[in-house]
């Protein structure tokens, strides 16, 4: 099925809106998601003008599995909720990660996947777990602004690190031997790592807790778009459909793909 974009047209105050229910996305044959296109690779316009990542390839899989057509509404992170409270959008994606103040206003599929830290590093570094980073003795290479950075001032807050203004730059750095290891959400790192194999990298997961699980936001009123979207997911889970777009657009396999609400 051919994929439309809407316009990200601005969310106004007003009265509520109600949610679309799922027998009408079904009689009007597509499928409003919201989707974030400053958020590669989970969403970004393509050379065509056209968005595509991970969030594009569920959404097309769900409506698909619906038997409507995807459209495509940009929307930004600050403006995802809104938008879904407001009718603007019947299911909102973008990393939108489950927390008890947004549980209290929609509601949440079970998880697309889990956000995972990893260690990432050049075979060379020979860098093995928390412990090595802790000890100060592994110099990092992190992204300024990301998470990873006060992640690692309070567990290894003798490690000495080199801030750079982005991903590209931090693989780079690390294939250099500017650095010896970098820590972040291995779903936003692994596709950069491609542009440098002779660094031979290594990813170690498991060494700390989740940072968070994304899923699919649906308005708290539309129960049973919630249970379809949850059935559709683990449809697509064991069908080896989100493995494949995971693997696709983070650049790494998925190591344990979710199916459950907490």
């Amino acid at each position: 099925m051919a994929a439309c974009v809407l316009s990200a047209l601005p969310v106004c105050a007003g009265p509520a809106v109600q949610a679309r229910a799922l027998a009408d996305i079904r009689a009007s044959g597509h499928l409003n998601i919201g989707v974030n296109p400053a958020l590669p690779p989970l969403a970004a316009y393509d050379s065509r003008n056209v968005i595509e990542g991970f969030d594009v390839d569920v959404g097309t899989a769900l409506a698909a599995r619906l038997g409507v057509v995807p459209r495509f509404v940009p929307v930004s992170s600050s403006g995802r909720i809104p938008y879904l409270m407001a009718g603007k959008a019947d299911v909102v994606l973008g990393g939108l990660t489950r927390t008890p103040e947004r549980a209290a206003v929609i509601a949440f599929s079970v998880p697309l996947y889990v956000e995972e830290f990893a260690i990432i590093a050049p075979a060379a570094a020979r860098v093995g777990g928390l412990d090595d980073l802790a000890s100060g003795r592994v110099r990092m290479v992190e992204v300024r602004g990301s998470t990873a950075v006060p992640f690692l001032r309070e567990h290894a807050p003798k490690a000495p690190i080199l801030l750079l203004g982005s991903y590209p730059d931090a693989v780079r750095a690390l294939a250099q031997g500017r650095g010896d290891a970098m820590v972040d959400v291995i779903e936003y790192v692994g596709r950069f790592l491609a542009a440098e194999p002779q660094a031979g990298w290594t990813i170690r997961r498991g060494f700390a807790p989740a940072a968070g699980e994304d899923c699919v936001g649906v308005a708290r009123s539309d129960t049973d778009l919630l249970r379809a979207v949850d059935g559709m997911l683990a449809g697509l889970t064991r069908d080896g459909t989100i493995q494949a777009a995971y693997r696709r657009w983070f650049g790494v396999s998925m190591v344990a793909p979710v199916e459950r609400r907490p």
